[in-house]
């Protein structure tokens, strides 16, 4: 059973990537370019390569030898000077072109060949064709350099394969660290690109892991994860990302060492402008396989959800409607607004156990319906001058259950956010949650009450030095018998600075005040231009 649970995970997996991709004959998503030289410095704040001595450059339709040759990746552009030979690489029988600069643009695949022997002379270049007089746009400057100002190299490496709107894959890498130092890198991933496909993961780690990412393709990028855990300390873990134009997917598995294994699956597809579906699935060796799946389309102003998930002995979905956020009065400025949500449901336990306040020897049903109705009230930011503001916000939700069990819960909130300087500002916030659960069937009621308060102190001067504190209070009663599980304390702090003119570095760790036995967590690392 085992077995065949496992073929049928990767079965779903290989078609779910499979999925992602775009026909072969559809243009790529991100056009590659690749490049080669004896030295090739990254600079990640402005998006460049720039490759010097014996340089060569593939874009898929030129290939090109030159000194040098600089590639924005940013402007999507490059610039070849010195010695520039230029060859098509898919028209059989056409010779190469030489001239001592090459501007192209990769977005139109326009450009000029500038020879200055015998006189200034140039020819355009479109596509694969090289030859006529060359036409410049007015304004347009071909042969510029992009300006990286006093930015030093992030890392070095012998040739680079550039994703073009996703990221870089450096060879041979040296990541320049303190006291012009530098770590080595078979192969170094930069990834840039602002879609949720690269930049979200599914290692559950809260983000203190070090990733550092080594593989590239034009839809994908892979990496290890390393963090720290109090059984295998430092624990290893990989992941890979396959992005397509409306889909990524998110493979992972981590740790990979010690007694406790995880494998995650993530996939998220826009199947058009207005309706998203999410698959999510966790085994954890020696537990099971945990799978949910959400199904969202918007409809005037408001969406329809419709949710599942299950594990080992437990079924649940929901099937819900909410509204997007309605904004009373008109014109501009800051108004308040609220939202409504409905929603129906049930779960399914292969084992319901008895719990409190039925006796402990009652047989409670294994499914469970329910209807709920929710809603949020927010209002407009009062300013208190330029540099204070307070806004709130207030939920309540009803919740009918064939248990039979009703609950009413809310939430109010209370803003505070103040800006000292330029570079200095805080936020307090502070939430009562008051519950109210009826069993009628065995007459009883509970009230519960939640008091949450959180103080964010943010010290950002901008590059290359920033510092976020964030604590958390957390404070309940209840005549429940089961309790809360609140963590009374804890403290949060965030800090990167420069550790060089080309490198960032950012740590985070949490303190809990020795709740539950523990105190520090584990440390967050990463490595940034």
């Amino acid at each position: 059973m085992a077995k065949r649970r496992t073929r049928l995970i990767a079965a779903v997996s290989a078609i779910v990537v499979i999925a992602v991709f775009r026909p072969a004959a559809a243009d790529p998503l991100h056009p590659t370019v690749a490049l080669r030289a004896s030295f090739v410095g990254f600079y990640p704040g402005h998006l460049v390569l720039d490759g010097i001595g014996g340089a060569e450059l593939d874009d898929g339709t030129l290939r090109v030898h030159a000194d040098r040759i600089i590639l924005d990746m940013r402007a999507q552009r490059y610039v070849a000077a010195g010695t520039v030979t230029v060859q098509p690489t898919k028209v059989a029988g056409c010779g190469p072109a030489q001239g001592d600069a090459l501007g192209m643009d990769l977005t139109t695949r326009q450009g000029v060949l500038v020879n200055t022997a015998g006189g200034m002379a140039s020819e355009a270049v479109s596509g694969a064709t090289i030859g006529g007089p060359a036409t410049l746009a007015p304004g347009s400057e071909p042969l510029a350099l992009p300006d990286v100002g006093l930015e030093l190299p992030y890392a070095r490496a012998t040739a680079a394969v550039a994703h073009l709107g996703a990221d870089v894959r450096l060879r041979n890498a040296h990541v320049i660290v303190p006291g012009g130092e530098s770590i080595g890198f078979p192969s170094y991933v930069y990834s840039y690109s602002s879609n949720p496909g690269y930049s979200n993961t599914n290692i559950n780690t809260n983000g203190e892991d070090l990733p550092i990412y080594f593989g590239s393709t034009a839809d994908s990028v892979q990496g290890v994860h390393l963090s720290y855990n109090t059984v295998t300390k430092l624990a290893f873990g990989l992941d890979s990302h396959f992005v397509g134009a409306r889909s990524y997917v998110l493979l992972s598995g981590s740790p990979l060492n010690g007694p406790t294994k995880v494998f995650n699956l993530t996939w998220q597809d826009n199947i058009n402008d207005h309706t998203t579906q999410t698959l999510t699935s966790s085994t954890t060796t020696g537990i099971g396989t945990t799978n949910s799946y959400d199904l969202r389309d918007s409809v005037h102003r408001s969406f329809f959800e419709l949710t599942g998930s299950g594990q080992p002995g437990f079924l649940g979905g929901t099937f819900a409607w909410q509204s997007f956020d309605q904004y009373f009065g008109s014109g501009t400025g800051s108004k308040p607004y609220y939202y409504l949500r409905t929603e129906y449901g049930g779960t399914h336990v292969a084992e319901q156990a008895s719990f409190a306040p039925f006796p402990i020897d009652a047989v409670l049903p294994n499914t469970v319906w329910h209807t709920a109705a929710e809603g949020y009230l927010g209002t407009p930011t009062w300013d208190f001058g330029q540099n204070v503001s307070l806004y709130g916000s207030a939920d309540l939700r009803g919740e009918s259950d064939t248990l039979p069990h009703r609950q009413v819960s809310q939430v109010y909130r209370l803003t505070l956010y103040t800006r000292w300087t330029r570079a200095l500002s805080a936020t307090f916030s502070d939430s009562a949650a008051p519950v109210f659960d009826d069993y009628r069937s065995v007459d009883t009621i509970y009230h519960s009450r939640i008091n949450f308060q959180t103080l964010t102190l943010n010290y950002d001067n901008g590059d290359p030095f920033a510092l976020l504190l964030t604590g958390t209070h957390a404070a309940g009663v209840t005549d429940n018998p089961a309790g809360l599980a609140e963590t009374p304390w804890e403290v949060t702090a965030q800090l990167r600075f420069r550790a060089t003119r080309s490198l960032s570095i950012e740590l985070t760790r949490s303190y809990f005040f020795g709740y539950n036995g523990e105190r520090f967590s584990g440390f967050g690392v990463q490595l940034l231009p």
